[in-house]
């Protein structure tokens, strides 16, 4: 029985007693043959009573669908501009950007999970396709995705020209939300500039910086920080080191991600800090659900600052890991970044938090 569900972006699998269910999400993630990853999550409370977390707790991401992307870098978007703020509009636990695409003029998901620039089948359907790849997963063949070129793409000060972007179906994520989708604005879109994501003021602000990853004329003041941690570029996605009962671990970086999620494979010590607060129903397209587990994790730590009132869904990553190459203990989607100001240069690879303090606005 299949079911679709999004929590990240990419279509992934995972399995249950088992039997496998196919997740379809929000995300284009490509990885050393680029990756589709998504899942989005309606979380449905029951109860509020806590509990510990059970030796066999969750679903398991068993696999993503790969397709052999490319390796795409834009350069001088910017052009002379020194800051550019480009307003975001929320929808739900995601983050709209408004961009023109040659005449079309619409919504792009801010998703720093998707290594590149993505469109919309159903807005993009007329433009030239440059090849054309079946999409395959454990069940096999499970859809297409094409690629082709724009010509000029303008988000508020930023213009992109003759540029590559993958053609794919993202009506799931249209449907969910009752919002026109033209595509992803992914991580490559964004090279070489330095970015500060205010979730709480609705904007993200993008700075060009000099071969030394310093900012350029007078916007030179620094990113006052609470946090100062290093984060690893790995195929266009982005990945940090965090502490949980003592553990360090590794969380990639997502900004279309609605939830956090912490693999349920994560050490003893690391599982024995998490409080259950729920189980939570992910809704599939149809009338199908799956219960998941959603906590708190009591103990999340970025160096030797403690960041309170962070929560996850819990579910295995262990294949996921496997498929990118990478170890993932956990991904850090809307609860992260809502904890402040999120400043990342990726030039120097360094990421920064300005935390929100209490009693402000």
């Amino acid at each position: 029985m299949g079911m679709e569900i999004i929590f990240r972006t990419s279509l992934t699998f995972v399995e249950n007693s088992g039997m496998k269910i196919p997740l379809q999400g929000n995300r284009l993630t490509f990885f050393p043959g680029a990756i589709l990853v998504a899942v989005f999550m309606l979380l449905a409370p029951a109860g509020q009573r806590a509990e510990k977390v059970p030796d066999n707790p969750c679903f398991i991401i068993t696999s993503t669908l790969s397709f052999p992307g490319i390796s795409f870098r834009t350069g001088g978007a910017m052009g002379e501009l020194e800051m550019v703020i480009i307003p975001l509009k929320r929808v739900g636990n995601l983050f709209m950007i408004e961009a023109k695409i040659d005449d079309e003029t619409g919504n792009f998901l801010f998703d720093t999970g998707a290594s590149q620039l993505v469109l919309n089948t159903t807005y993009f359907r007329k433009y030239i396709t440059i090849d054309e790849t079946e999409a395959r997963g454990v069940t096999g063949l499970t859809g297409s995705i094409r690629r082709t070129t724009v010509k000029r793409m303008q988000v508020a000060g930023l213009i992109y020209n003759n540029i590559t972007a993958d053609v794919t179906e993202l009506g799931h994520i249209e449907n969910r939300r009752g919002v026109k989708v033209l595509g992803l604005f992914g991580l490559s879109m964004l090279k070489g500039l330095e970015m500060v994501i205010d979730l709480k003021n609705n904007e993200l602000r993008l700075y060009r910086l000099d071969k030394d990853g310093n900012r350029i004329g007078a916007h030179r003041e620094e990113f006052r920080a609470d946090i100062t941690a290093k984060v690893v570029e790995y195929h266009n996605v982005l990945f940090m080191k965090a502490r949980i009962g003592g553990k360090e671990l590794d969380f990639c970086l997502d900004t279309g991600a609605e939830s956090n999620v912490l693999n349920c494979y994560a050490p003893r010590k690391v599982m024995s800090t998490v409080t259950i607060l729920r189980r939570s129903d992910m809704m599939g397209v149809g009338t199908d659900k799956a219960e998941v587990l959603f906590g708190d994790l009591n103990d999340f730590n970025v160096g030797e600052h403690p960041i309170p009132g962070m929560q996850a869904i819990i579910a295995s990553l262990n294949a996921l890991a496997t498929s990118y190459g990478y170890p993932i203990d956990g991904m850090l989607g809307y609860d992260f970044f809502s904890k402040g100001k999120v400043c990342i240069n990726l030039v120097k690879n360094e990421l920064k938090i300005s935390l929100n303090k209490a009693g402000k606005n």
